[in-house]
């Protein structure tokens, strides 16, 4: 089978999906969305971890609450926790592909990302210890399986599509302490060069870039794969960054708490900020 490439003489445009988006609508994002506007536009992927409606059941808080209780009381129970994250990420891979040869070596893969975090965390609990750095490393891990999933559901659907770990992709000292624009220039021409070595495949990319001064979720906090999404498009010069959401917008208030909440037809970036 021919794979769908990713045209190198079209416009830009970066796409960046929430971790709802990609638990639920992964089929809508494979099939339709990146195809069709590869017909238009050279795309770039960036995904953050897969996650439900429930915000507790998304791989990422559960990723947080296996390193904390690495610490805690019930020590091993993040054992029980990286399992069912491998669990529900095979079970996907089992709806969601049908090539046998992908499916297994997805299966494989995800399973090897799993048995690594786990050696980690084993680690962690014998020196009892979870640094900043530590806990961005296993915070990260959802950002793998998500896009090495997504990749393989996109070549399943005749995409030429790779997968992109940025966590080496910082390879300069920084002081934590002094995290200006210097540092925000470096990683953007940094993201554009890794993402450009695909050449005509799709890069689906981690917005985990790696260790990071102070620590990414410290320094930068969870919302480090939109600033990642961001600083891609800026060093590739991209026509457009779109962030995907599972809703049609912004709304007056949070439509599943507030039945009433209404959608809003237009709103000022000082608004939304």
């Amino acid at each position: 089978m021919t794979l769908k490439s990713n045209p190198t003489d079209k416009p830009i445009l970066v796409l960046k999906f929430g971790g709802t988006s990609v638990g639920k609508f992964v089929q809508n994002i494979c099939s339709q969305i990146i195809p069709d506007l590869l017909n238009t536009h050279r795309v770039i992927v960036v995904c953050s971890a897969r996650s439900t409606d429930v915000k507790t059941k998304g791989t990422t808080t559960r990723l947080v609450k296996a390193a904390d209780t690495v610490l805690g009381e019930s020590a091993g129970s993040h054992q029980q926790i990286v399992r069912d994250i491998l669990d529900d990420h095979l079970e996907a891979t089992e709806m969601n592909i049908k090539d046998e040869d992908i499916k297994r070596e997805l299966s494989q893969s995800l399973t090897e990302v799993c048995r690594r975090l786990q050696v980690f965390l084993e680690a962690a609990e014998v020196i009892n210890e979870v640094s900043p750095k530590s806990k961005d490393v296993i915070v990260g891990t959802g950002e793998k399986l998500a896009c090495e999933y997504v990749a393989a559901v996109l070549k399943d659907q005749g995409v030429d599509a790779t997968y992109v770990n940025m966590e080496k992709a910082v390879d300069r000292h920084f002081d934590a302490s002094h995290l200006d624009q210097t540092f925000y220039d470096y990683l953007s021409q940094r993201f554009a060069t890794i993402v450009n070595a695909c050449g005509s495949s799709v890069p689906v990319v981690t917005g985990y870039f790696g260790p990071c001064p102070g620590s990414i979720l410290y320094s930068i906090g969870r919302g480090y794969t939109d600033l990642t999404a961001a600083l891609i498009a800026v060093g590739v010069g991209a026509q457009e960054l779109q962030v995907w959401k599972e809703v049609d917008g912004i709304f007056t208030a949070d439509p599943r708490k507030v039945p009433t909440a209404r959608l809003l037809k237009i709103i000022t970036p000082e608004e939304a900020a």
